[in-house]
């Protein structure tokens, strides 16, 4: 039984860093209700830059635990999960990014992939999700 989510920000919750998509905070409002949830941010730019722009979007709100990093790391779903008081087997893992879905399968967590216009797709190597979105607003439907 899922307790937790762990949510990507870019692609998955936000269009790009200065635009959260329209519907992520309606979503996220519902699913704090049920879940603890968890954010995880990598980004190639400033990190206390990125972090501003979570706080200053509202949704920083929703999550139990934020961690905002230039390089994704299997330690971070793990400390993530810790803050949430979830495990692998409780936690479902939310992103665009092929690498996020990896990491999560590996952990053992379930993994939904948001298929929103990336060109990196799962594979064989690298690992399919459990399950493929459109967009958050199909978990909704789905939990």
């Amino acid at each position: 039984m899922i307790k937790g989510i762990i949510f990507d920000w870019i692609g998955t919750l936000a269009i790009s860093s200065e635009e959260v998509f329209p519907y992520s905070e309606k979503v996220l409002r519902k699913l704090h209700a049920d879940y603890k949830l968890g954010l995880i941010s990598i980004t190639k730019f400033d990190i206390n830059e990125r972090r501003k722009k979570i706080r200053g979007s509202g949704l920083s709100q929703y999550f139990r635990h934020v961690i905002t990093d230039a390089i994704e790391y299997p330690e971070q779903y793990s400390e993530c999960m810790k803050k949430m008081g979830t495990n692998p087997e409780t936690t479902l893992v939310v992103n665009y990014r092929v690498e996020g879905i990896e990491i999560g399968n590996k952990l053992g967590c379930e993994t939904i992939w948001i298929r929103s216009g990336t060109n990196e797709f799962p594979n064989v190597e690298k690992g399919q999700p459990g399950r493929i979105i459109s967009s958050i607003e199909d978990l909704i439907k789905i939990l």
